[in-house]
């Protein structure tokens, strides 16, 4: 839907990457939800070496600890340079 958005139709919707999430594959190869491991002012960076369109989004989870054991959702920011 972003993409539509700007006009763009993608020839293929790729998975998402979950760059903050904790969702571990457990020895029987289930998953499991924890809290995240990342904490206030973590970050990563990323470079493209192509012309590329990222859409970005904040997890909306409130229903288990994923955001954190407080369950709040949390503020995302990113920044183009």
């Amino acid at each position: 839907m972003a993409l539509i958005a700007i006009g763009v139709r993608a020839p293929a919707i790729p998975a998402p990457f979950n760059l903050w999430m904790n969702i571990p594959v457990t020895a029987d190869g289930e998953t499991d939800f924890l809290p995240t491991i990342s904490g206030p002012g973590d970050r990563a960076v990323f470079r493209a070496e192509t012309q590329a369109i990222a859409v970005i989004s904040a997890c909306p989870m409130d229903l288990s600890p994923i955001n954190g054991p407080d369950r709040i959702i949390r503020e995302l920011a990113f920044e183009v340079a």
